[in-house]
């Protein structure tokens, strides 16, 4: 039986932790057309802006499940940054969800230049963009300069970290560690680009794209280019040979693979029915930032970029690496731009980790949730998980990187049960709705609803626990379409009970939605030990029950 959801009216979530607060409604509510116009009609409607502001198209994509149309406010010929909206309409004429930032003020007239208005200790401050890019190593960072006194405001780091012909390459397929079955350490080193005795023979002959004139092959398809464009400048083959074997001793090796690995990916796009999200082939520079162990996607050029560092292990080594970054390269065709706040950065890292996950599983289970696993993990640096025991309402978030694991791993745990096909189609489809200062309850309500566009809703539930274990939502709260409602187990305890279920897993919620409790099969007899109340249970297979705890 799957968790009930509120369809017959619409469902809506406000928050008001990030600096603009997001409200989303969920619903089927008739459009009169799918244009950018219907959907502004409808915005204006429900979610019309304190006056003289006003919503302005900002751009529109479309995926599998429908069409989704981004928009901006505006007040005063200036845009409101991060006051953004989306609306998601299908094909049946209906807005099936929505999204917007609730502004209950106004910034005022400022009679000096200004690029934007932008929101800061609960008030409005009209700033000058001021732009600093450079390279050796790369960099791009955007200032927020108070148009009336001159102080930064705020200081962005605006990089987001971390007709073919075949010809033939030697890879790494995802990682030399993975194919060994084998932890770092003794002979499964970096030992700076050496150990081909040991890392050689781990390599894998692949087919890949490559580009053919004047009779060379050059290392380009219509995935990827690798380009030189960041220090240290090294030399790219070209050749007659279409096979390009190098060991791994040699600067090619991370060009191939990483010319690989990418075209896998966006090969892979079409497959899921998300060929149109990327239409251009990225540039990428595989010996970036002056060798510094440190990896990036650049938004600001035209194509965006991929810089890939060579400290510790060689970034373009690890596939985990690739997939995460062209994992921004994803997003932002999705929702350019919309990568603002500090848990919409995180959830944006939790994300690309997702598809790093993702891009390993599809070659082995193994530790596929020990992400950047050749890359990280190692004496060089820690890597990062994607896998947590974090209860969400309990977080701060103070940095894009300090709780990445804690959205990752309802991904990652629902992929091991539905496959990596299915959830990759309900993350990308959901990307098309994100916003700026968006929540990650508010992303995984987007999933929700992208299972449904797409799958009728038959992975609701597993998601829903897989979310609801990490308190990112609440048993209460779902997206799926039942066709009927089912009766509902109810138990009575008193606090001095034995704990009765012991024999199924299970997660229990007090009614504000937060977990009290989590067991596992076998579980030691034990009290109760809760306040009296009424609870919400989800047991392992995805059913809901009901606890009313009495007075003894």
């Amino acid at each position: 039986m799957r968790l009930l959801v509120l369809l017959a009216c619409a469902f809506s979530l406000s928050s008001s932790a990030q600096s603009l607060p997001q409200r989303q409604v969920f619903g089927r509510f008739p459009s009169a057309g799918l244009e950018a116009s219907d959907a502004l009609d409808w915005l204006n409607q429900n979610a019309s802006l304190p006056e003289p502001a006003s919503w302005s198209i900002s751009f529109s994509r479309e995926s599998p499940g429908g069409l989704h149309h981004h928009f901006q406010a505006y007040v005063h010929g200036k845009p409101l940054d991060g006051a953004e909206a989306v609306v998601f309409l299908t094909s049946d004429y209906h807005v099936r969800g929505a999204q917007w930032a609730e502004l209950s003020t106004l910034p005022v007239p400022l009679d000096k230049p200004s690029d934007a208005a932008v929101w800061q200790d609960g008030l409005w401050h009209w700033v000058r963009w001021e732009e600093h890019q450079g390279y050796g190593p790369r960099f791009w960072e955007r200032l927020a300069i108070d148009a009336e006194n001159g102080d930064v405001l705020q200081q962005r780091d605006m990089l987001l970290h971390f007709a073919d012909s075949v010809g033939r390459a030697l890879v790494f397929r995802p990682d030399p560690l993975v194919k060994a079955n084998v932890f770092y350490g003794g002979s499964y080193i970096d030992d700076n680009d050496q150990n081909v005795v040991v890392l050689d023979p781990l390599r894998d002959t692949v087919s890949l794209g490559l580009t053919y004139a004047n009779g060379l092959f050059t290392l380009s398809n219509s995935a990827i280019v690798i380009q030189e464009f960041d220090p240290p400048a090294l030399p790219i083959s070209s050749q007659s040979s279409p096979d390009f074997f190098y060991s791994r001793a040699d600067a090619g090796f991370e060009m191939t693979n990483a010319l690989y690995h990418i075209e896998r990916i966006r090969k892979r796009l079409d497959s899921l029915g998300f060929g149109n999200l990327i239409t251009y082939a990225i540039p990428a520079d595989v010996n970036a930032f002056n060798g510094q162990d440190n990896s990036a996607f650049d938004r600001s050029t035209n194509p965006p970029r991929l810089f890939f560092g060579e400290g510790g292990v060689d970034d373009a080594e690890d596939s985990d690496v690739l997939a995460h970054e062209y994992g921004h390269a994803l997003s932002h065709a999705a929702a350019p731009f919309t990568v603002n706040g500090t848990e919409r950065e995180c959830l944006e890292e939790a994300l690309c980790d997702y598809f790093a996950m993702s891009h390993s599983f599809r070659w082995d289970s193994w530790r596929y949730q020990y992400i950047f696993n050749w890359d990280g993990h190692n004496p060089f640096w820690s890597g990062r998980m994607g896998w947590s025991t974090k209860d969400y309402s309990q977080l701060t978030f103070s940095s894009i990187y300090s709780h990445t694991d804690v959205f990752a791993d309802p991904l990652g745990v629902t992929m091991a049960d539905i496959g990596a096909d299915a959830m990759d189609q309900i993350v990308l489809e959901s990307l098309y709705n994100f916003t700026s200062f968006m929540t990650m309850p508010q992303a995984a309500n987007w999933m929700l609803l992208a299972d449904s566009v797409l799958n009728g809703g038959q992975n609701a539930s597993l998601l829903h626990l897989n979310f609801a274990a990490r308190n990112i939502l609440s048993p209460q709260i779902g997206m799926d379409e039942a066709t009927a409602v089912h009766s509902i187990e109810s138990y009575v305890l008193r606090p001095a009970d034995f704990w009765p279920f012991t024999n199924v897993a299970g997660v229990l919620f007090n009614i504000q939605g937060q977990k009290v409790a989590e067991w596992a099969p076998n579980v030691v007899r034990r009290s109760v030990s809760l306040p009296t109340g009424r609870y919400q249970g989800i047991w392992k297979d995805g059913h809901p029950f009901r606890v009313l705890i009495i007075e003894d």
